[in-house]
């Protein structure tokens, strides 16, 4: 595959999640530094660093229409931030263990957690009060993710299953047994209709939406963390593996291309909203951008 590609080291420690902004022209990245930093694309300028957590800084969350970036944390808190002007909001506290996934709910009226102490924490924005704990999983959980209509939460962890909880009552309303050990990664398709999720079973599985069963499943012939990323077209699904980035088309379900990696393993990958660039995070503190020339 022809590509163009650049690297550089963005943080000192690994890098946990980048997170593209809305007009796609900057780009979040969180690491074990504990720093946020907002970068311009495709100069890869530093526009701006925002500290606040006093350790690894785990996952990032946006709401557009909220102006508000929601950002979970190893210290076992939550910080929000203003967007555009990256200015501290608010530190949400409650969680006992680490903070490993964040996510704003679609009307950016809620905001998911999910941590290390086996909690699902519901928060109310923009009043930050705390409207749930959900204890139903016995997992850490590592990812939290609500469905496009928002009547529904995701969840899951080192078991391997995910959680359906029904809002906003937070009734374990269903229990996704697919993943036989933990589950890694959980990303929507762009048109809403299908859950994709990667497991440490190397296995890449496809639910429906509309009726929360599965559909088919990959298998991934790789090691590593698994994250996942998908084009805004819905065409194309990125893998992160421990010495390649895999694409794969989403309809057929075959590998599209592979993309070498210069350093082992990936934690976290984005599309350009136009398709034309993928950016990984990778484990030695570096962000590397490929230009897909699409």
């Amino acid at each position: 595959m022809k590509s163009d590609y650049f690297r550089f080291r963005a943080h000192s420690g690994h890098i946990n999640k980048v997170c593209f902004l809305e007009s796609g022209k900057t780009i979040l990245s969180a690491g074990t530094d504990g720093f946020v930093k907002l970068w311009s694309v495709p100069s890869w300028e530093l526009i701006t660093e925002f500290k606040g957590h006093n350790k690894s800084v785990n996952s990032i969350s946006i709401s557009h229409n909220r102006g508000i970036i929601a950002t979970g944390s190893s210290d076992h808190t939550i910080r929000l931030w203003s967007y555009p002007e990256i200015l501290p909001l608010k530190v949400l506290t409650g969680h006992t263990n680490t903070v490993s996934s964040v996510c704003i709910s679609p009307d950016g009226k809620q905001l998911a957690s999910g941590s290390y102490d086996g909690t699902v924490r519901l928060w109310g924005l923009p009043g930050c009060e705390q409207l749930l704990i959900m204890e139903g999983s016995p997992d850490n959980i590592s990812c939290v993710l609500f469905i496009p209509d928002g009547k529904k939460l995701l969840s899951g962890g080192i078991g391997g299953d995910i959680y359906v909880w029904s809002l906003p009552e937070g009734k374990l309303e269903q229990t996704l047994l697919g993943h036989d050990i933990a589950l890694l990664s959980m990303i929507l398709t762009p048109e809403g209709k299908y859950l994709i999720s990667s497991g440490y079973d190397r296995k890449l599985r496809i639910w429906s939406l509309k009726d929360l069963t599965e559909k088919r499943s990959i298998e991934l012939e790789g090691t590593g963390h698994f994250p996942l990323a998908i084009s805004s077209n819905g065409k194309t699904v990125a893998v992160g593996m421990d010495y390649d980035i895999v694409l794969y088309d989403f309809a057929s379900g075959q590998i599209v291309s592979n993309i070498p990696l210069m350093v082992k393993t990936v934690y976290s990958m984005a599309f350009t909203a136009d398709g034309r660039y993928l950016v990984a995070a990778t484990a030695d503190g570096r962000l590397n951008m490929w230009d897909l020339g699409r």
